[in-house]
């Protein structure tokens, strides 16, 4: 009696499956792009030293908590990152200190959320950049 896999004992069969199944993954699911560029961005920084966002009073200033972008579509949400800079230091952002931004944005106007400036009065520079 003549096995079907006679060259391939029973459990070496599985191996080969295994072995074919990595092979054909990795020839086959090569991407050549590694990115994809859109050229209808718009990127604006708006840029804020101690100056400007600390009042006389020594108070937050929440007039850069809106910012105006006549571009803007309701349809399509803004990346919006933040920025920070102290004394002495190097650049930090805030997307590594908390999960997600707050603001709300309508009629080409975004509106941050004061509490995404957190230890404002420690910091020497902010920088706020919006990609829509």
């Amino acid at each position: 009696m003549i096995r079907p896999y006679w060259f391939f004992p029973a459990p070496s069969t599985k191996y080969l499956i295994y072995y074919l199944f990595v092979v054909f993954s990795i020839l086959f699911g090569q991407f050549n792009e590694k990115y994809v560029e859109y050229k209808s961005l718009t990127k604006r920084v708006y840029n804020f030293t101690k100056v400007e966002f600390i009042t006389e009073e020594g108070e937050f200033n929440d007039a850069i908590c809106t910012l105006l972008l006549p571009g803007l579509s309701e349809d399509s949400p803004p990346l919006v990152d933040i920025y920070y800079k102290k004394t002495n230091s190097k650049w930090f952002t805030e997307s590594l200190y908390r999960k997600r931004m707050r603001f709300t944005f309508q009629d080409g106007v975004v509106k941050l959320d004061r509490s995404n400036f957190w230890a404002w009065d420690e910091l020497e520079e902010i920088k706020v950049v919006v990609i829509y």
